[in-house]
């Protein structure tokens, strides 16, 4: 009788693939993503270089819901993505933060700038003063406003204000265990009562690098590019920026000369506008449009 073979062979378990994994560590803030060659030539028409800002705090799993996106929407693009956390936010200087993103420059240089199609895609406050630095630390290294086609602004920008300063600095702790919850939610109360005062309540000389020139930043034609379209989309029921901050933004934006569309989205919550009135499609179908004008705006930005 035949004996019976068992086998050696060890089951295979599910891999776990991180999010973000298919991305290249540059920098603790930067990482670049770059197409197989499979991809084909970059169609003329499709941005050849994403810049992606992040969110205060952003969990990859949730961010990588919008290199995802862009990824689906232009394989051939290369991507750029960069984070920011509250700490770099509040207590970095400027050029300390323009220092943690030198790798962006370097990544952008890498190529010829006449060939390139920049489409920037920034969510937040956060994402908004990430962008103030790559595009000041762009001029001091070529002397030129950065070259953006289209710039998507997603929930921002906003000038704090307390109870929403409060729940957007807040998530970090959500889950911390009682006994490290409590000083870690003192600590943030005090650090937004200092800012609220100051902001609202000082001259505007006082607070400038935290609040006033980042705002002015992204909407200085020497920083970012005249012929740059601007979209902004966000909500009345976003708890963390307040929707008339973003109007007054962007009415400002179209003083300057920028090309601006606004999208206000029904029911959406913060850096969610996609789960909004109208889904993901309304949502991507903005962003493509906005893509779609920066190309018949800017013709070959210099």
């Amino acid at each position: 009788m035949p004996s019976r073979t068992l086998s050696t062979e060890t089951p295979e378990k599910d891999v776990i693939v991180k999010p973000l994994s298919n991305f290249k560590r540059l920098s603790k803030v930067v990482r670049l993503y770059e197409p197989l060659d499979n991809h084909g030539p970059v169609p003329s028409d499709s941005p050849t270089t994403i810049l992606i800002c992040s969110w205060m705090n952003a969990v990859p799993k949730h961010a990588e819901y919008y290199t995802k996106k862009h990824m689906e929407m232009h394989p051939h693009a290369r991507i750029i993505f960069v984070t920011i956390t509250t700490k770099e936010f509040l207590m970095h200087s400027e050029p300390q933060r323009r220092a943690d993103i030198k790798e962006v420059i370097t990544a952008l240089l890498a190529r010829n700038q006449e060939d390139e199609r920049l489409l920037v895609h920034t969510l937040s406050n956060g994402g908004a003063r990430r962008l103030y630095g790559i595009a000041g630390a762009y001029r001091e290294a070529t002397g030129k406003p950065l070259p953006v086609r289209a710039f998507i602004m997603d929930s921002a920008p906003g000038i704090p204000q307390f109870r929403r300063d409060i729940r957007a600095l807040s998530v970090p702790g959500k889950k911390l265990p009682w006994l490290l919850w409590f000083p870690f939610m003192t600590a943030i109360v005090a650090v937004t009562t200092a800012v609220y005062i100051t902001v609202n309540w000082m001259p505007k000389w006082f607070w400038s690098e935290l609040v006033w020139r980042p705002m002015a930043g992204v909407n200085n034609i020497d920083f970012v590019h005249k012929d740059c379209v601007k979209g902004f989309v966000y909500s009345k029921e976003d708890n963390v920026i307040d929707w008339r901050h973003v109007e007054d933004h962007a009415d400002i934006a179209e003083k300057k000369g920028y090309k601006v569309v606004k999208k206000r989205v029904e029911g959406a919550h913060h850096v969610q506008m996609f789960r909004g009135k109208g889904g993901e499609g309304d949502y991507w179908d903005f962003v493509e449009r906005i893509w779609r004008m920066g190309m018949e705006s800017g013709g070959l930005i210099e």
